[in-house]
């Protein structure tokens, strides 16, 4: 059971933000809807919440058709990107008050209960009795999160609830999430955020869109390490994934796919695939290393653009020939701007895509 979404379509003022989309949540997934901003994430959640109705498509809800029912009379909970609290009651009325409107009703003292296991299920228990203008911003994120937990919807909708946070507390309340969500065995949890790494971490499924169309929907690691075109695997990736033209050159009897005369990848198990000149190559930025761990792989020289710490790792940027590489390296190291140095490229993580469609061609063995 779950939730079924056939043939969805939005437009506004004649401008079309989702066409066609058409997917199914099985109870027990955390899905995440992953697109920049603009691209109609908060419109489907919305449509699926019965906030809002399509211009055409259905919802189902364990089968049955949901597109006209009123929110009001569904067992759902949602949450946006900007706090929405209630600033003339404090913190254990804000989480009350989904309890107090429920049928049949539920007694005091089942309403305490919840209210205190929610608030200390996220952490906020100690703050009961505070108003929202007295909490930090993620603690008013947490009680916002809390409201939604407490009424036990069947499915929860999470619209960007970690965008207006600092990098710190987005990364602390991604581990809370993931343990809260992980034990839900009926219903299912809607996440929308412009973030890779957000879905990377939290998602038991993922759904990219691109241009009002839901370019792919499966699971994470599916959708991860098999990308459908070039828009999945760029988007999809933390670090950016690194993209650039090739030729396809025979030479020395082998075929490769040429971007400069050291940026060749070997490509003669691929030949039967390989029928134009010109292709678009992916390469995740952990397949680039600054330590040559054996003869294969390839080395490329660039300049440094930039070393950027990203928690416990660091993302070295390079300029080869014009080409912008982007290297994800465990550990915290220091580069100085301006650095001519070599990275090295595993010659099996790569993927070709066709230049003019970006329909994925070929992924090799190993990413």
């Amino acid at each position: 059971m779950g939730i079924i979404v056939e043939n969805v379509s939005k437009s506004y003022e004649g401008k079309s933000v989702l066409k066609d989309i058409s997917f199914e949540i099985k109870d027990g997934d955390f899905v995440t809807f992953l697109a920049p901003t603009g691209e109609g994430k908060t419109s489907l959640l919305r449509i699926m919440a019965g906030v809002e109705r399509p211009d055409k498509g259905r919802i189902y809800y364990n089968e049955k058709d949901v597109t006209d029912l009123p929110v009001q009379k569904k067992n759902i909970a949602m949450v946006y990107q900007w706090f929405v609290n209630y600033p003339p009651l404090n913190v254990y009325e804000n989480i009350a008050t989904p309890l107090r409107v429920l049928k049949p009703k539920l007694s005091a003292g089942e309403i305490d209960s919840r209210i205190k296991a929610t608030a200390k299920l996220l952490k906020i228990d100690t703050l009961l009795e505070h108003y929202p203008s007295e909490l930090s911003g993620g603690q008013q994120q947490r009680l916002a999160i809390a409201r939604a937990l407490v009424k036990n919807a069947d499915y929860i909708f999470l619209d960007e609830p970690l965008t207006n946070l600092d990098y710190k507390l987005q990364e602390e309340l991604r581990a809370e999430l993931k343990n809260i969500f992980r034990e839900k065995k009926e219903g299912a949890v809607v996440f929308a955020t412009p973030q890779p790494i957000e879905a990377l971490a939290l998602s038991s499924h993922v759904g990219l869109l691109h241009g009002g169309r839901l370019a792919q929907f499966g699971p994470v690691d599916e959708v991860y390490h098999k990308p459908a075109s070039i828009d999945v695997g760029a988007y999809f990736s933390h670090p950016a994934m690194n993209i650039f033209e090739c030729t396809l050159i025979s030479e020395n009897g082998h075929l490769w796919l040429k971007a400069t005369d050291q940026l060749k990848l070997p490509v003669d198990e691929y030949q039967n695939l390989l029928k134009e000149k010109a292709y678009k190559v992916g390469i995740r930025a952990h397949a680039l290393s600054t330590v040559r761990e054996n003869e294969k792989m390839i080395p490329v020289q660039g300049t440094v653009e930039l070393g950027e710490v990203v928690g416990s790792d660091t993302e070295l940027h390079l300029d080869h020939q014009g080409i912008h590489l982007i290297a994800s390296l465990q550990g915290v190291e220091s580069y100085e701007i301006g650095l001519e140095m070599t990275l090295y490229l595993y010659p099996d993580r790569f993927y070709i895509f066709d230049k003019g469609s970006g329909k994925t061609l070929a992924r090799t063995h190993s990413d």
